[in-house]
């Protein structure tokens, strides 16, 4: 058991650097081709840190492990929110622009419900992942011609945040090393997350919704956390509900086109997809009352996640 939880470990910190590597990369390559860094930062590195959810499923898909891939993003989704949203607000309180409120939350929620609607027939299947593909595919457009319209504050954060790169090359086999750590890394983790819950008498679906939810979401936050220390309260807020939207739309369309994804799994459709939403759903007033995240809100986040999972292991072990 010692050695799969250390090869676990160890592909989930291999995931880590290559996102990060592959993220440094895309980021040089786009900056080669003119593209600000506002834009960089607020797609390439926003969405590029969901990379390893992304790893995991394509492969949890390819070796029939649907389980994990789909406890992966409802247990990413909602240890973003809870875990990183959460710590973030207990860092520094978060200040919340109206945008937000008006346009990226209530899409958050809006695909959270779309995917229990999806679920609720017993399968995800390929037509519904190309469905998903286009409504992010529709979401990019919106983000990106929508952009210009962002604040010279906000701009300003995304800017510092994504100082330049200027070697094209060294960009180059930044992306090539980061998708070999990340291809590398997802195997590992999903093979010692699949051994980890036959030896615990847990099923894939809840060690995806835990451990594996929580190592993959490891990047989001590092980077939500260093941006609310440093004041940057909209690179912390839209990393999380960047990345709950990528979840859905991009990484769970994507697995259920290779393959489609049952959720006939006891828990998924009473408790899970609507802890998901209940998460998403608790931000509308948190963020509009104040337009602030406060500190009291983060430790509420936090009390909320360990609560949802304390639940789901007793339930798993009873």
């Amino acid at each position: 058991m010692l050695i799969q939880l250390l090869i676990l470990a160890a592909g989930v910190a291999i995931l880590a650097v290559g996102a990060d590597l592959f993220v440094r990369g895309a980021s040089g390559v786009a900056e080669r081709f003119g593209i600000s860094p506002f834009v960089i930062g607020l797609v390439i590195v926003g969405f590029g840190t969901s990379t390893p959810e992304l790893a995991v499923n394509l492969d949890a898909a390819l070796t029939g492990r649907t389980d994990i891939a789909i406890g992966n993003v409802v247990g990413s989704n909602i240890a973003n929110v809870g875990v990183i949203l959460g710590l973030a607000a207990v860092v520094a309180p978060l200040a919340v622009h109206l945008r937000m409120v008006r346009v990226e939350l209530p899409i958050m929620i809006g695909v959270s419900l779309l995917l229990w609607a999806m679920a609720s027939f017993g399968e995800i299947k390929r037509w519904e992942g190309a469905l998903m593909l286009a409504a992010f595919g529709a979401f990019l457009w919106f983000l990106l011609r929508t952009s210009k319209q962002e604040s010279a504050e906000v701009k300003q954060e995304y800017t510092n945040e994504n100082p330049p790169r200027h070697d094209g090359w060294k960009a180059a086999g930044f992306i090539v090393l980061g998708l070999v750590g990340l291809m590398g890394g997802a195997h590992l983790a999903v093979d010692a997350a699949t051994t980890l819950a036959r030896l615990w008498g847990l099923s894939e679906l809840v060690i995806g919704l835990t451990i594996v939810a929580v190592g993959t979401s490891l990047p989001e936050l590092a980077s939500s956390v260093a941006a609310a220390a440093r004041g940057n309260a909209d690179i912390a807020i839209g990393n999380v509900l960047g990345s709950n939207i990528y979840n859905i739309l991009f990484i769970l369309g994507a697995t259920a086109l290779i393959t489609p994804l049952p959720t006939a799994a006891p828990t998924l459709m009473w408790l899970d997809i609507p802890v998901m939403i209940g998460f998403a759903l608790v931000l509308v007033p948190m963020m509009m009352m104040g337009l602030k995240i406060t500190r009291a809100n983060g430790v509420l986040l936090l009390v909320g996640y360990a609560a949802y999972v304390a639940y789901l292991l007793q339930l798993a072990g009873g």
